[in-house]
């Protein structure tokens, strides 16, 4: 009997990304992300979160928790339908608050 050949990843005929845009893939953290989703005018909602990331709720709470204690800025709202959801929007690191606050002082 002869034995079958493996196929691993070095002799699959998948489209080489770098060769084919010319230049390196750069993808962007799930923090990054995170934080982008949070950045937006509107903010996001945990459920959007969780859909993007394919995460649980609890996971997508814990992410916030995390990005709160690395010193951001996680503001909570209510909608404005009166649902349970709430609304999450980050604001700037808190030492990048006071930057731009005193820099705003000093052009007075």
């Amino acid at each position: 009997m002869t034995k079958k050949s493996k196929t691993t990843s070095d002799t699959t005929d998948a489209p080489n990304l770098t060769a084919a845009t010319g230049s390196s893939v750069t993808t962007e953290s799930k923090k990054d992300r995170l934080i982008g989703m949070l950045s937006r005018d509107g903010g996001t909602t945990i459920s959007e979160i969780s859909v993007a990331f394919g995460w649980l709720p609890h996971t997508t709470r814990s992410a916030i928790t995390g990005l709160r204690n690395a010193g951001h800025k996680v503001e909570t709202t209510k909608l404005i339908d009166g649902s349970s959801a709430l609304i999450y929007r980050i604001g700037l690191k808190t030492d990048a608050f006071t930057n731009v606050k005193n820099g705003r002082e000093a052009s007075q």
